[in-house]
């Protein structure tokens, strides 16, 4: 699944990185304008790394608030189908912007288009272009709206037919949600424009940090509903009071982030308004190089906005699966893609050199798996501890806890999956190549949807374990493809093999300990946080044992991140 779609876990991960994108892909279009001093100034290692180090954190801070507000509508909404409804339509929006309209666009091509300008000084021009692509996405938007309106209902409705929730999902209630939430779609054109402008201009501190208060924003509305409205609701039995709290309060919200990233750009010295910007030829041609990274974002969102359809068969099924998705999501958006995105530049500079890209493109999968393999590892045999830990409020029930530990279980393979497709896409950028990456994304949403069908045959429990393990082939199937697609004609030193060998080796030893850390502690502590204790303790008991081999097998990838610490090379050397 492509990262920009991830709605947050689905909400996508923040764009603030894209610098490297652009220095890549900016260097190659303006290399002939663009001065020496500029160039090499843009690809300083310690530069970069003080890049990723301000996106990296904030990244975190980001991804830890919009898991706390997960969390919220966990602990307010409970493992009830109005659960599903507010979950599903407040995800809708920035699915349908991230994976149908821009997510790719402007990530890929809005910030290279932008930075040509502004290299040149032509602060207008880049305003010209930035409006342009704003205006196109609002048309899109206006189209979407009304769609999404109609249709988002049914397919909930259509979802619960055959549950013991059948015939009691409202529909109108669903619509009225639907449409408050939609005016979303425009203030991420807001926020999606407004990053790409600040990233083009090498500002990454507001772009990557206001999700935040999007996030706190919608933890309060929750908490304001918990306060009002202390009886759980079901589908038929929700004040319209409540209703209206939740659906404006979400987007208002969402109008929080907009404003701050709207500033943000104006402090850049661009002021963001929609114009016609399909009667500029500039806009014309960004659009149509963006097409198949769009319409690869756009399988990605169908792919996962089918796997929530299915998941609100189960009372509290889409929060439960919401939930997971976060854990599954945190390790790409803070291990994977600073990986992808540091591998843009070096490989967009030898792409001519298929012996150094190769040898380059390998290292780079090898840290990944480095750093995501022990993460897989831990959601898989810590799922049951892990899914006690988070449970809040009114989803600590056990029925609410197994839904979210089988999620969390069967999504842990496709986490390794998941990563990699990232980096292999990059890479294929890197090579101006979007076609391939759009072939193996239609295997991978072809295998995932194959796979996610035969949950309808199964209740429960059963039923998000499926979905999970569907996202999972998905991924790791087209993972393959996308691999032996990209280094077929390539040749080089390096061998993925070997290093493999070795991580998973210590990702299998930190198995077991860790494990048996997580089941011990919680059973002797008990208690709510006792079981949090006892996760902690076993996350940092098979990190321990991990790192320890590897330290023990003079594993390099150990080497690289301690050298990127004392900010010594941060290339894949």
């Amino acid at each position: 699944m492509s990262a920009q779609v991830l709605p947050e876990a689905v909400e996508p991960v923040p764009d603030a990185g894209t610098t490297a994108l652009s220095a890549a892909a900016g260097v190659a279009d303006t290399q002939d304008s663009v001065m020496g001093e500029m160039a090499a100034e843009l690809t300083a290692p310690v530069g970069a790394v003080g890049d990723s180090v301000t996106v990296a954190v904030w990244t975190v801070v980001s991804r830890v608030s919009g898991f706390l507000r997960v969390a919220a509508v966990a602990a307010v909404l409970g493992a009830t189908f109005f659960g599903n409804s507010y979950q599903f339509t407040n995800t809708l929006p920035s699915l349908i912007y991230y994976g149908f309209l821009a997510g790719s666009l402007f990530s890929s091509l809005l910030v290279p288009a932008l930075v040509k300008h502004i290299d040149r000084g032509e602060v207008r021009s880049a305003e010209r272009v930035a409006r342009g692509l704003f205006g196109v996405v609002t048309v899109c938007m206006l189209v979407a709206f009304p769609l999404a309106v109609l249709v988002a209902p049914e397919l909930l409705h259509v979802a619960a037919t055959g549950t013991k929730a059948a015939g009691s999902s409202d529909v109108g209630q669903a619509r009225l949600l639907v449409a408050m939430v939609m005016p979303q779609i425009f203030l991420y054109g807001v926020i999606g424009t407004a990053t790409a402008v600040q990233n083009a201009h090498r500002r990454f501190a507001l772009a990557a940090a206001a999700p935040t208060i999007q996030n706190v924003g919608t933890i309060v509305v929750l908490f304001v509903v918990w306060a009002l409205f202390p009886a759980a609701s079901t589908v038929n039995g929700v004040p319209l009071a409540e209703l209206l709290i939740l659906g404006l309060g979400s987007t208002g919200a969402v109008a929080l982030q907009a404003a701050a990233q709207w500033v943000g750009a104006r402090r850049c010295g661009i002021s963001l308004a929609p114009r016609a910007g399909w009667r500029d030829e500039e806009v014309r041609v960004v659009i149509r190089r963006a097409v198949p990274s769009l319409v690869q974002a756009g399988a990605a969102a169908s792919e996962l906005i089918f796997l929530l359809v299915l998941a609100d068969r189960v009372a509290g099924g889409v929060v439960a699966f919401q939930i997971a998705l976060n854990f599954y999501f945190l390790p790409v958006a803070i291990a994977a893609t600073p990986v992808a995105l540091s591998l843009i530049p070096r490989l967009s500079r030898i792409e001519g050199h298929s012996s150094d890209f190769h040898d380059t493109l390998i290292r780079g999968l090898a840290f990944a798996a480095f750093l995501v393999l022990p993460s897989a590892t831990g959601y898989a045999v810590l799922g049951g501890v892990l899914g006690k830990a988070i449970a809040l409020g009114r989803m600590s029930s056990p029925f609410a806890v197994g839904l979210v530990s089988a999620s969390l279980r069967t999504l842990a393979p496709g986490l390794i999956g998941e990563s990699a497709f990232l980096i292999l896409t990059y890479s294929a950028y890197a090579r101006r190549d979007t076609r391939t990456p759009l072939r193996a994304m239609c295997v991978q949403a072809a295998v995932c949807v194959s796979v996610a069908c035969t949950s309808l045959a199964v209740h429960g429990t059963a039923s998000l374990a499926v979905l999970g393990a569907a996202l999972s082939a998905g991924t790791l199937t087209s993972t393959v493809v996308l691999f032996v697609l990209l280094t077929r004609h390539q040749t080089g030193q390096e061998r993925l093999g070997q290093p493999l060998r070795r991580i998973a080796l210590g990702a299998a030893l930190m198995a077991i300990p860790a494990w048996a850390t997580g089941l011990a502690m919680s059973h002797w502590l008990g208690g709510r946080t006792g079981v949090e204790v006892a996760a902690l303790v076993a996350v940092l008991v098979g990190a321990a044992v991990f790192l320890g081999w590897q330290a023990l097998c003079k594993a390099r990838e150990l080497h690289w991140v301690t050298a990127s610490f004392g900010l010594r090379g941060a290339g894949f050397e």
